[in-house]
């Protein structure tokens, strides 16, 4: 079809891709009023994260970061997939993502609809040309702004953009010879019957003796429980062209698959006799292709430093997660290394490349190097790839400017939009001074004064295990139990966001002298102590204990380096140093980073409020309360009934519980009576945004809280406008 039979289609800004990053491009472009179209060459969105592929979702708090959780639109998905699906059932997921894309009047889906061309101008793209699947359809579609969020760097590929496969430098669209990249992986989903179930494997599956060679190395962990991505070493193809070569990756890996499946049933050396397969995956799911040639290629240097960039655009966080291209066939004893890092901001020079000035690039596709690409592929850092390049997208239509011309303070006015979204970018933080909310006086009805709540165990002082506080002037009393007379000995470290992996820069160490017994401990720290979050390691003690309570205060953790399971110490300063005032909901930073910076209410306040003051009145049309989601939890986009530990996984048990969940908004009248103007109910998002439906004015603004999910409200920011 060419000419007259292409159904044109003209609009702002193309987004191609629909996992992680392009959905949130397409939205975040979409939702700054850009007319955008989201082109998907599949029948659901998602990707790696749909029921086509299952892959949990994971990120920064996943490889140890505290209170890293990625949110934004990704986060907004992620919390609306925890309330609709507590079970984190991937079908449901799907749908998830779907209503969120058709809710956006801005924004247009196009389902199984392939680009394979493009027309360029120049250096520019002029149109692309799609054929949609089953509609027999063909597209010639035109706008201002492309973004490739197709993981394979489709678009950058067809417009002769260079790009890197592996460690190789490509500039003629070839592949190297003998390509080296991360596999792709093939999953299965388990399931028990109540009654035996027998299996007879196809012709085509790898045989028991393959199988067993290939088993019990390398974390090749095998059991009758097992499904989902503990099946994550079904690895294949990273010696081959994972674009090209994808249908023989998948055959190959649907080998593997029955060969393994076979094994558990028929082997004898498994208790599989009433287990089956409920599903099995047919699209792998890729790691790694092309990587683009951008203005600035992130290097290894950059994520294990968490060096700032004046145009930082999001934050990764994820290990440094290398496999061996070999895949199953990899003799190595680890076949997967994870060198932990901590949280770390790309820049937007990673998304965009002088070869083609209206191109954007989004996910794994981004300019990286190897060694930083194995950290930032992971998806909930390419989903916030795409809300920076689909909020760049908004920026250069609406400047008529490339990113290349655009001046700092236009950038920084990008990186502002993105706060608002609530998007975290380290090092740099939101300019409130000149906002409503900046020239105001707070108060509340009460704020926590940080003491610890009701006890609820013990941790015993081994294994690496840590305590994490916010920093302060005064130092902190830590209650220990001890069996017997002794020194115990620990480590002191400051960082702005600590992780039980990389605790930050050493600045003392500690001795606390022990009596029989449980004792407050005062913990006498370095002034250098002070500046950020500190995290004590202790030396292994098996004659003591640290005392816990039931978590309820942000910035207080305890646990073991080795486990993703937290505890809440019982740990506190003997006078209140102003942790959770109100003030700290008008602090420029949105989430922890290097204090806690939110507000919290006391846990016996039954009516909690807080309340804006001017000096004069002043207009609002727009409130965003910023509020607690529990940062420190990971929540992925779905996950499995069950999963082994070496996932270092721990699933959320509800709601989080100082995420507010009904309140109302009221204005100080002329009068000096209270006029409500804005309630909302079963609120379940990070992020609230109120608008009202006519502008008001006011010298007085205060929130109600009438319901949590559980604990003492806490709110982040307020922002008005």
């Amino acid at each position: 079809m060419e000419g007259e039979d292409m159904h044109p289609i003209h609009t702002q800004v193309v987004v191609v891709g629909g996992g992680p990053a392009g959905i949130c491009g397409a939205l975040a472009a979409a939702r700054s009023g850009c007319k955008t179209l989201l082109v998907h060459n599949r029948p659901v969105l998602g990707v790696n994260s749909s029921s086509e592929i299952r892959v949990w979702s994971r990120g920064a708090v996943g490889a140890g970061n505290f209170y890293g959780e990625e949110m934004g639109i990704w986060g907004e998905l992620k919390l609306s997939g925890l309330y609709r699906n507590p079970e984190g059932n991937p079908v449901f997921w799907d749908e998830v993502l779907l209503d969120a894309v058709l809710a956006e009047p801005n924004l247009t889906v196009l389902l199984n609809t392939d680009v394979y061309a493009l027309e360029q101008e120049g250096q520019k793209i002029e149109c692309l040309k799609a054929l949609q699947q089953g509609t027999e359809q063909e597209y010639r579609i035109c706008a201002e702004v492309y973004i490739d969020a197709t993981g394979d760097g489709t678009l950058g590929y067809l417009a002769g953009v260079p790009y890197y496969y592996g460690d190789a430098y490509i500039s003629d669209g070839s592949v190297p010879r003998h390509p080296e990249v991360l596999g792709c992986s093939l999953l299965f989903y388990t399931r028990k019957e109540e009654q035996p179930v027998r299996f007879v494997a196809p012709e085509y599956a790898y045989d028991m003796e393959k199988v067993a060679g290939l088993i019990d190395r390398g974390g090749r962990i095998v059991s009758e429980k097992m499904g989902g991505s503990d099946c994550w070493w079904f690895e294949y193809g990273g010696c081959m062209d994972t674009i090209s070569q994808l249908q023989d990756i998948a055959i190959e890996l649907k080998r593997l698959v029955m060969g393994v499946w076979n094994y558990i049933k028929n082997s004898g050396r498994y208790p599989a006799e009433n287990y089956t397969l409920e599903w099995v995956g047919n699209i792998p799911g890729k790691r790694e292709s092309r990587r683009m040639e951008t203005e600035y290629i992130l290097t290894e240097a950059d994520v294990r430093q968490s060096r700032s960039f004046p145009d930082g655009a999001f934050f990764g966080g994820w290990y440094m997660d290398s496999h061996p291209a070999g895949g199953i066939h990899d003799t190595a004893e680890d076949s997967c290394v994870q060198v932990p890092v901590n949280v770390y901001p790309v820049p937007f020079r990673c998304l965009y490349s002088r070869w083609v000035p209206n191109l954007l690039f989004a996910g794994r596709n981004i300019g990286t190097e190897r060694q930083a690409f194995v950290s930032s592929r992971v998806m909930n850092t390419c989903a916030l790839s795409g809300q920076a390049a689909g909020q760049l997208a908004e920026a250069m239509v609406r400047l008529g400017k490339t990113p290349e011309e655009m001046q700092e303070g236009e950038i920084r006015q990008v990186q502002q939009a993105l706060f608002r979204n609530d998007m975290f970018i380290p090092g740099l933080t939101p300019e409130y001074g000149k906002s409503l909310e900046a020239k105001a006086e707070i108060t509340a009805s009460s704020h926590h004064l940080g003491d610890s709540g009701e006890e609820s165990g013990e941790l015993s002082v081994e294994k690496e295990s840590f305590v994490s506080f916010p920093g302060s002037r005064e130092n902190p009393w830590l209650t220990v139990n001890a069996s017997k007379s002794g020194v115990l000995k620990g480590t002191a470290y400051v960082s702005p966001l600590p992780n039980r992996f990389c605790p930050g820069e050493p600045v003392g160490e500690l001795e606390l002298a022990l009596e029989p017994g449980r004792q407050e401990v005062e913990l006498k720290l370095p002034e250098k102590a002070r500046e950020g979050f500190c995290t004590i390691y202790f030396a292994d003690n098996p004659d003591a204990a640290i005392v816990c309570v039931k978590p309820q205060r942000v910035g207080f953790l305890c646990g073991r380096r080795e486990s993703p399971q937290y505890w809440e110490p019982r740990l506190a300063y003997r006078e209140d140093v102003g942790l959770y005032e109100p003030q700290q909901a008008l602090t420029q930073d949105n989430r922890p980073w290097v204090k806690p910076n939110l507000w919290m209410a006391a846990p016996e306040d039954e009516k909690p409020w807080i309340c804006l003051t001017w000096e004069q009145p002043e207009r609002i049309r727009e409130i965003r309360l910023f509020l607690d989601p529990s940062l420190n939890e990971e929540l992925p986009s779905t996950r499995a009934r069950y999963w082994q530990k070496s996932h270092h996984f721990i699933s959320r048990t509800g709601m989080p519980a100082s995420l507010i969940k009904t309140g109302r908004v009221q204005v100080q009248t002329a009068q000096g009576s209270w006029q409500e103007i804005a309630e909302f109910r079963e609120n379940y998002q990070r992020l609230l945004v109120l608008t009202l439906p006519e502008e008001v004015k006011t010298r007085q603004l205060r929130l109600v809280v009438e319901g949590t999910w559980g604990g003492p409200p806490a709110i982040y920011h307020i922002g008005l406008c």
